[in-house]
């Protein structure tokens, strides 16, 4: 277990916290939002943890996409499908509808450009160095969640490298599937529009099932996270609080990071031709705080579902 932290003199009000939570109304809902943010995210070395799972997202999101263009590649060429890169390069371009507009701008040009070297060359020696930075991001996720869950992973590095691999593989097949269905999508529409021409006032809708569905794939990542990357064993009533608290701080991250970024981001004139990454690096670093406080209010329900005295 990661050791407990010392509390502060208990002659200091604001260190000391009730030694029983309490059980329901509004006390109980404030007792557990304080135990989140205070001593969970505040307190127990969130922001650490949250700037590496920010510089793993953006040091692993360019050979992550690499790697599911390379499959791609890969796969049509043993079926004889030419259109599967075409596919991938729509899949990897929906990963930035979850994303704010302005990282999105700032990132898929530059992602953009690497995929139109890098297809096919990707299942070489080379794609050893890529699994390790890939799977480099899974253990950053699974520090930071065995640190809010209060748990510590005793198996051999080997095998959670073993079981990220598995974990980032599985997660860049949904994405080419997705990118398959994103190519289609508009194919079906056009097959289906002069049979009914009444679903023309739908097409508004229609055309936003790449977000819903991608939005679908990024809950399904995350309450996996959750479940599977913890040393402990998880429920799915268990972690299903902190995946929509943070996909809704996500999203709401997102509309105040875009507003931020029109009206007040000075990155160009402090940061020169780095402000893009810094952006970037910010917003995913917001993500990362966000994707801890969903963790550590799991791990703040359990305590008051049990009854249990928090150790601080």
């Amino acid at each position: 277990m990661v050791p407990a932290m010392s509390r502060a003199d208990p002659s200091d009000p604001i260190a000391v916290a009730p030694s029983q939570p309490p059980r329901r109304g509004i006390r109980a809902v404030g007792w557990i939002v304080w135990e989140a943010i205070y001593w969970g995210l505040l307190r127990n070395e969130s922001f650490a943890h949250a700037s590496n799972i920010a510089f793993s997202i953006l040091f692993s999101l360019f050979p992550f996409m690499i790697l599911v263009t390379g499959i791609a590649g890969f796969t049509a060429g043993q079926w004889g499908v030419t259109d599967l890169p075409a596919a991938a390069e729509q899949g990897t371009g929906g990963i930035f509808s979850v994303l704010p507009e302005q990282v999105a701008a700032i990132l898929k040009p530059e992602i953009s450009a690497v995929l139109t070297t890098s297809q096919g060359r990707v299942l070489t020696v080379g794609g050893l160095l890529l699994v390790i930075i890939v799977t480099g991001f899974v253990e950053s996720l699974r520090m930071g969640l065995n640190y809010a869950y209060r748990s510590y992973d005793t198996r051999h590095f080997l095998i959670r490298r073993l079981e990220g691999t598995a974990f980032m593989l599985i997660a860049a097949i949904v994405i080419l599937g997705l990118g398959f269905l994103v190519v289609v999508l508009p194919v079906l529409w056009g097959v289906l529009l002069p049979h009914f021409p009444d679903i023309a006032p739908w097409w508004n809708w229609f055309n936003r099932l790449p977000l819903v569905l991608f939005t679908l794939a990024t809950f399904m990542f995350l309450l996996s996270a959750h479940l599977w990357l913890p040393a402990r064993h998880q429920r799915l009533l268990d972690v299903l609080p902190g995946v929509l608290v943070t996909l809704t701080l996500w999203f709401v991250a997102g509309l105040i990071f875009s507003w931020y970024l029109s009206h007040f981001s000075g990155y160009a004139k402090t940061y020169a031709g780095l402000g893009g990454a810094i952006a970037s690096m910010l917003f995913f670093y917001i993500v990362g705080l966000i994707f801890l406080l969903g963790a550590e209010s799991n791990h703040t329900i359990e305590l008051w579902r049990t009854g249990t005295e928090p150790t601080h």
